[in-house]
């Protein structure tokens, strides 16, 4: 029998035999509409119309809300639609109940929920004319995703290239002995980052929600990971302030300083724009002997991790493996040049990168709201008859 995955997640790959879902499972079956009532799932469309289930029938996880429609009034794929309104969705959302992440929407909310019904038969060509329409809108999307990936990985690559083979093409090289390095430049030293810096772990002051160690108006930054990862990569703001108890007992950082996240989103390396104080899960590098810019793009690369997880949620990073990692280093002026030259090519590729964003975002509006329209009867689709059935 068809499941479900976990945390409202429809995987109808999944199956498991019917004895283990007989009881404490969520059951549908072909033509049913579902959707995950829990966050985040809710508020990023999780939700299906049952067709083509082995048996004509399912069990899923009791995240799931189900709703079955009486055919003769409502059609299946009218309600699919229905449910994955702006409308919908944002009533959903503002009716949720519970604490922190695990807030769920009400039953209630969808037996109560009111809507504009058209005939059946209109409710049949708005359900093919947005399968048609949301159909092309995806693949321009997809287009647009397919691109940002693409250029995100030649803005890795190139960064990566950069701080391991330098800028000129004609240089000797040498093994470095290093497998994520390869080969390098000969002039280029190889050295251990705790050869070129001592590393240290933040600190944070506890509780960590006592409002005595927080001030609006306080000197220091507090940093938290949403906080770095909403940079782009240069810490300007924070989303509070500790007073001047809190930061005596966390770690102030000046302006410039380079602190890398072993926590959360792991290996995300940030400079400070600002007067900050970081916790304990972040390491930063109190005496380091190149310019902190240099060290930011090996980690920015990410490749220097190699060996010691997947990049971004399951390195294990510490004090003693940051400070294990070897890096190339050039000379000072040509590693000013090789940081002038990567500011301006990522500084491109960013510009492009910002662009197909824009595109994706405007498309995706684009799709939501002619959902909206054709099934809360904004525009008239009768017309286009002829059109759906060719």
């Amino acid at each position: 029998m068809e499941a479900v995955g976990e945390q409202g997640q429809l995987d109808l790959d999944r199956k498991r035999p019917i004895r283990e879902v007989e009881n404490g499972y969520t059951y549908f079956h072909d033509g049913d509409v579902t959707f995950a009532k829990i966050t985040p799932c809710f508020e990023n469309g999780k939700g299906a119309l049952m067709r083509g289930l082995t048996n004509g029938a399912g069990f899923g996880t009791t995240e799931l809300t189900v709703i079955r429609s009486k055919p003769e009034l409502l059609y299946p794929e009218f309600l699919d639609w229905l449910l994955r309104t702006v409308e919908f969705r944002g009533q959903g959302e503002a009716s949720m109940y519970g604490a922190g992440g695990q807030k769920r929407v009400p039953d209630d909310f969808v037996r109560d929920f009111r809507a504009a019904f058209p005939p059946a038969h209109e409710q049949v060509v708005i359900a093919a004319f947005l399968d048609r329409e949301t159909t092309k809108i995806d693949a321009l999307i997809a287009e647009q995703e397919k691109l940002i990936t693409l250029l995100k990985e030649k803005r890795q690559a190139l960064i990566s290239h950069a701080v391991t083979k330098g800028l000129d093409l004609n240089a000797p090289m040498k093994d470095s002995g290093i497998e994520w390095l390869g080969q390098v430049p000969a002039h280029w030293e190889i050295a251990q980052i705790k050869r070129l810096s001592v590393v240290k772990r933040g600190a944070s002051p506890r509780p960590i929600d006592d409002p005595k160690y927080f001030d609006d108006e306080g000197k220091y930054a507090w940093v938290r990971i949403s906080d770095v990862s909403s940079s782009n990569g240069v810490l300007a703001e924070t989303t509070q302030r500790l007073s001047d108890l809190g930061s005596s007992l966390s770690v102030k950082l000046a302006p410039g300083s380079l602190f890398v996240s072993i926590a959360g989103t792991v290996g995300k390396p940030c400079i400070t724009g600002i007067d900050a104080c970081i916790h304990d899960g972040f390491v930063y590098f109190p005496t380091l002997k190149l310019d902190p810019k240099f060290l930011y793009r090996i980690f920015e690369a990410g490749r220097c991790y190699a060996g010691l997880g997947k990049f971004g949620t399951q390195l294990n990073l510490n004090t003693d493996t940051i400070g294990s990692i070897s890096i190339a280093v050039p000379p000072k002026d040509e590693m000013r040049e090789v940081l002038s030259q990567l500011d301006s090519l990522t500084g491109t590729l960013d510009s492009l990168v910002g662009q197909a964003e824009c595109a994706s975002g405007l498309l995706r509006e684009r799709r939501a709201a002619l959902i909206s329209a054709a099934v809360t009867g904004k525009f008239d689709v009768r017309q286009m008859v002829g059109d759906v059935a060719a």
